[in-house]
């Protein structure tokens, strides 16, 4: 049975994503998370399950945090929002970047300077970072720059973690330390998943968030 058949369901491209047009200036997950948070008061929704996988676990984890009144319960999929310890390498691998850009500032290179940058971007960004221009560039560098585990601790509201067992964008072990940190939630690993588990396998998902939500709607008449 699908959510619809039940539940009020509402799902939007957010403003860069989907066909909505990019934000006037570079957002945050601050940013994001209170447009989410007026688009549903403009429904006259005064609360709401939040459902978020990868950059929107980002939102639904502040939103819950720092506006608890309007969350009545969260579902994560395969969410964002742990930052990845740097290994040896990686740091190697961004200061060889950093010193590179800060060389390609230089005025010696004129006209050229900006084109060599973008190059350099290319070659040591990640695939949504190269995938991404401008002012949503400028977004997603905002968004993964902030750690959210410091947040995880002020969610109160029932939650629902769903993990791939195969994802590597957000791995699992990222789902084990949000369960430790977000009191109350509980953690299902969807066998055989990758990053989009929901795809993957859609009826399982289907199912597990459907007895979840129907418990937290017990919990509230009850």
């Amino acid at each position: 049975m699908a959510l619809r058949d039940t539940y009020r369901v509402l799902a939007f491209d957010l403003p860069g994503f989907g066909g909505s047009s990019p934000p006037p200036v570079p957002w945050g997950t601050p940013e994001y998370a209170a447009f989410v948070e007026r688009a549903v008061a403009s429904l006259g929704i005064p609360r709401a399950t939040y459902i978020g996988h990868s950059f929107g676990g980002r939102i639904g984890i502040w939103l819950a945090a720092h506006a608890p009144e309007a969350v009545q319960a969260l579902v994560l999929v395969d969410a964002a929002g742990i930052r990845p310890s740097a290994t040896f390498r990686g740091r190697l691998r961004q200061l060889a970047y950093k010193t590179a850009r800060t060389a390609l500032r230089l005025p010696i290179l004129g006209a050229h300077g900006p084109v060599l940058r973008e190059r350099l971007a290319m070659r040591f960004g990640s695939a949504d970072y190269r995938a991404t221009t401008g002012v949503m560039r400028a977004s997603m560098v905002k968004t993964v720059n902030l750690d959210l585990a410091a947040c995880l601790g002020d969610v109160n509201a029932p939650t629902l973690l769903l993990w791939g067992e195969k994802d590597t964008a957000t791995p699992i072990a990222d789902g084990r330390k949000m369960e430790q940190l977000i009191k109350g939630s509980r953690l299902i690993v969807v066998a055989g998943a990758g990053h989009f588990s929901y795809l993957d396998s859609p009826a399982f998902v289907n199912a597990v968030v459907g007895a979840f939500l129907h418990g937290t709607r017990q919990g509230a008449t009850g």
